[in-house]
């Protein structure tokens, strides 16, 4: 039988996310994002963006409006180039008004991600 679904707290990840909100000025409060690692998982995805619903935070009495997830079978092994592209496109999920809610692949941003990227400075390690 298998292990099943792992998790753990990401705060590289949270670092590398910050570096990009702050250089980009994408506006997203990260004191109100949480960042996990999950292992296990059989997604073809290398990250996914969740919203927590309103009736969730009540319940749990927390302040958390987004998680975002890197899939470590597929974030892990990337370069900081890729890794830096995969989190843009995360945060390009969360609206800046942290609505709650998250933007679809229609947004405009999305088209942008390339030449928003060439403006970060990535490091070859992260």
């Amino acid at each position: 039988m298998g292990q099943g679904l792992k998790f753990s707290l990401a705060d590289d990840v949270r670092n590398i996310a910050s570096m990009i909100n702050n250089k980009l000025q994408m506006g997203v409060d990260l004191d109100k994002v949480v960042f996990i690692r999950s292992y296990g998982s059989k997604t073809k995805a290398y990250a996914r963006t969740f919203s927590l619903p309103s009736q969730w935070r009540y319940v749990l009495e927390t302040n958390t409006l987004y998680i975002v997830e890197v899939i470590s079978e597929r974030y892990d092994s990337l370069s900081c180039q890729d890794k830096a592209y995969v989190l843009t496109h995360e945060l390009m999920h969360i609206p800046s008004n942290m609505s709650g809610g998250l933007r679809n692949h229609s947004y405009s941003g999305f088209s942008k991600l390339k030449h928003l990227l060439r403006k970060l400075e990535i490091p070859k390690e992260c």
